[in-house]
């Protein structure tokens, strides 16, 4: 992954970004989570040093941690702290990313089976307030 001078592209965390670029670009990383989702992984360690930015945007780099989302219990927690890590970071230069939920957003609809990759979010979600009857 280069950047237009052939040298290794740039992290994400190297970079300042406009409101609206910061918006498309954690469209984009949402995106990309919710594809890898959709595959079964979920990141891991996903923050601003784990994220090039080459001529076309950001791309996730740094695998090797990544986990089965069906086959560790840890995946949900997992999954969101890689979304609230993006959140937090955006949320610099888009404040309005900060009061999003797109972490519980997304496990809801894989944990339903309902995730596609090209699916609609709205970054709401509402937990449920019915307290369990153990």
């Amino acid at each position: 992954i280069t950047g237009r001078d052939g040298y290794a592209a740039p992290r994400l965390s190297g970079g300042s970004f406009g409101h609206g670029q910061a918006l498309e670009y954690h469209s984009r990383i949402i995106r990309d989570v919710v594809r890898m989702l959709c595959a079964g992984l979920v990141h891991g360690d996903l923050s601003e040093f784990n994220v090039l930015i080459d001529d076309n945007g950001p791309v996730i780099i740094d695998l090797p941690q990544a986990v089965n989302a069906a086959g560790n219990n840890n995946a949900p927690m997992m999954l969101e702290r890689d979304v609230n890590n993006m959140r937090d970071y955006f949320g610099r230069y888009a404040s309005e990313l900060l009061t999003t939920a797109y972490s519980k957003e997304i496990w809801s609809y894989y944990q339903s089976g309902d995730l596609k990759p090209d699916i609609t979010l709205t970054g709401h979600f509402a937990e449920s307030t019915v307290v369990a009857d153990v």
